[in-house]
């Protein structure tokens, strides 16, 4: 197989992450493709911020994971026409629509299906609370009605969601093996079943820790193992980014200082999935 594994750094990520000023985008830019990002994460907001990242990333030849945030169904086609000016990667929607009936969500993806297919990029929907694939029972039912949705698996949104043990039910187990199954990328962050990231680590995390690696290496393996007679030549490349957010996302002390650097975890992070997407060549070559 052809397929290769490209690690993306969030821009969102990079927010405060010392005690100085904010460093310049160029700055932030230039800390990613020194450390051997094959790109980077961001929302492409207006055509004047898309035009001078795609300038800046290009210069240093970085990738795009864009990002898309719809509040209603009349926002993604521009949001994507805006993005397909500006080569990228793939994109991540986050659909910031909460629909309180199956019906009311199926609806909104069978409405946007013929749209996914006119990009030449991935159009990957989002797992993430607080959206339209926040409770995980109505993901895993959009993804029996709609089997050809691709997925941007950010897990750790579950597991806090859920209050998820670092041992899964069988039932949660299943879901999330479903969502493995659909996965197009990744987004990397520890969660427990109390906080949506916690930092690496500590011993009492031991446990999630494991979990993830397992997810992780579990849908990297779907990954290669899906669709095995596509044409040799044919590359695909699977994303996987390190998005460790700021406060309140990062664990923070009484006096707001965080309890861990986040740039120093995105590194570790960084070669983790290295080495599991290593692994999941051994395991399917």
């Amino acid at each position: 197989m052809s397929d290769t594994l490209e690690i993306f750094q969030a821009l969102w990520g990079m927010e405060r992450l010392g005690t100085g000023g904010e460093p310049s985008l160029e700055a932030n830019l230039d800390r990613i493709q020194q450390a051997g990002f094959s790109g980077i994460t961001a929302l492409y907001e207006s055509p004047a911020h898309a035009e001078r990242l795609t300038a800046l990333r290009h210069e240093r030849g970085l990738q795009l994971e864009a990002q898309a945030q719809p509040r209603q169904l009349g926002d993604l086609a521009p949001a994507l026409e805006l993005i397909a000016r500006h080569d990228c990667h793939h994109v991540t929607v986050q659909v910031d629509m909460r629909p309180y009936t199956l019906g009311e969500a199926m609806h909104i993806v069978e409405s946007w299906l013929p749209l996914f297919e006119q990009f030449d990029f991935p159009v990957l929907l989002e797992t993430h609370r607080q959206r339209l694939t926040n409770d995980l029972p109505l993901t895993v039912h959009l993804l029996k009605a709609f089997p050809q949705l691709k997925l941007l698996a950010d897990l750790s949104h579950y597991v806090v969601s859920r209050e998820m043990p670092d041992d899964p039910d069988a039932r949660d187990r299943e879901a999330i093996a479903m969502v493995l199954e659909h996965a197009h990328g990744f987004h990397g962050r520890y969660a427990s079943a109390e906080q949506v990231q916690v930092p690496l680590g500590y011993p009492q995390h031991a446990g999630y820790y494991a979990l993830f690696h397992q997810w992780w290496l579990a849908g990297f393996e779907s990954f290669r193992r899906r669709l095995p007679g596509h044409p040799e030549h044919q590359r695909r490349t699977l994303s996987f980014t390190c998005e460790l957010g700021p406060a309140p996302y990062a664990i923070t002390d009484r006096h707001g200082h965080e309890l861990s650097d986040r740039w120093e975890e995105a590194l570790i992070l960084k070669h983790l999935g290295e080495d599991l997407w290593r692994r999941a060549c051994l395991t399917h070559p």
